[in-house]
C-alpha cells in the first residue's frame, strides 16, 4: 500500500469508510484507557483489577506508539501539493502533542525508571477523540466558525471581566487588608475572592465584615451577573445565526431589520454587496 492509501485509513479526520471505522476503534481504546483511568483511582477496584489496569496501560501505549509511527511516515504524502498531508502538521495537531506526551513519558519511565508524569493525567484527555468522530465534525466546524466570527466581541467581554475582577479585588485589599490580613494579604490573594465572587460561586471561605467592605462585595457580584453572562450570550447569538444561515440557501443569507436585503457570505459574515458596490 502507498503512504496516501494508508492515510486514508490512519488520518485522524479521515471520511473514508474504512478510515471511519478505524477511528471509532482508536476511540473506543481511547475510552476503555479513561475509564480505566478513573477505576484505578478507587482503592478497593485498584487492589482487585490492578493487573488488569496495568496490562490494558501497556497494550495500549504499545498500540498508540505503532499508531503514532505509521501516522508520521504516512502524513508524509506522496502528493506534497495536499496541505493535509504533512508530518509537521500532524505533529502539530492537538491529539497528536497528546499522544506524544503519553507515549514518550510512559516510555522513558519504563526504560530508565523515571517517573516523570503521571500517565492517567494525559490519558484522560485521549476522550477528547471523540471530537474526531465523523458525528460530530459537522457540529465542530460550527463551533470554530461561531468562535472565529464572535472572537472581537468575546475578546471584549473576557477583557472587561478580567479588569473587573482585578479592580474589585484591589479595592477590596485596601478596604478589607487591616481588619482581615490573613485572608486579604496581599491583592494577589485577593483575586481568589474576586474571581469566586464575579462567577457568583460564593465559597464562602473568603468574605468581607466591614460595610464598604460588604457593599463592594455586592456591586462586585452584580458587575460578575452582568459580565460574565455575556460571553454565553455572544456564542448563543452566533449559533443561532450560524444555524440560520445553514437553512438558508447561499446568497440568501440577510440580516433582519436593516432595511434593504443585503446579501452575507455564508462563510465569513461579509456583505456580498460590498464589492459591487465599492467597483
Amino acid at each position: 500500500m502507498s503512504r496516501d492509501q494508508v492515510w486514508t485509513v490512519v488520518d485522524p479526520e479521515s471520511e473514508n469508510r474504512w478510515g471511519e471505522r478505524f477511528s471509532r476503534l482508536v476511540f473506543l481504546l481511547a475510552s476503555a484507557n479513561v475509564v480505566a483511568v478513573v477505576l484505578s483511582t478507587v482503592e478497593s477496584l485498584s487492589v482487585r483489577f490492578g493487573v488488569y489496569f496495568d496490562g490494558l496501560l501497556v497494550v495500549s501505549i504499545a498500540l498508540f506508539t505503532v499508531l503514532y509511527v505509521v501516522r508520521l511516515w504516512a502524513a508524509g504524502s506522496d502528493a506534497p501539493e495536499s496541505g493535509r498531508h504533512s508530518r509537521v502538521a500532524f505533529v502539530r495537531e492537538p491529539i497528536a502533542v497528546v499522544d506524544c506526551f503519553v507515549i514518550v513519558t510512559f516510555w522513558v519511565g519504563l526504560l530508565f525508571e523515571i517517573r516523570l508524569f503521571e500517565s492517567g493525567l494525559f490519558r484522560v484527555f485521549w476522550l477528547a477523540r471523540v471530537l474526531n468522530l465523523s458525528w460530530f465534525r459537522r457540529s465542530r466546524g460550527r463551533f470554530k466558525r461561531v468562535i472565529d466570527a464572535q472572537r472581537s466581541d468575546l475578546g471584549v467581554a473576557f477583557s472587561g471581566a478580567g479588569m473587573l475582577v482585578l479592580v474589585s479585588s484591589t479595592l477590596m485589599y485596601f478596604v478589607e487588608g487591616n481588619v482581615q490580613p490573613e485572608a486579604f494579604s496581599s491583592i494577589p490573594e485577593t483575586l481568589w475572592w474576586g474571581v469566586v465572587t464575579l462567577t457568583t460561586v460564593g465559597y464562602g471561605d473568603v468574605v468581607p465584615v466591614t460595610p464598604l467592605g460588604r457593599l463592594l462585595g455586592a456591586v462586585t457580584m452584580l458587575g460578575g451577573v452582568a459580565f460574565f453572562a455575556l460571553p454565553s450570550s455572544i456564542l448563543a447569538a452566533g449559533f443561532f445565526a450560524e444555524r440560520t444561515g445553514e437553512r438558508m440557501q447561499p446568497g440568501e443569507r440577510t440580516r433582519p431589520g436593516e432595511g434593504p436585503r443585503f446579501e452575507w457570505c455564508p462563510y465569513c459574515g461579509e456583505s456580498l454587496d460590498a464589492e459591487s458596490s465599492h467597483g
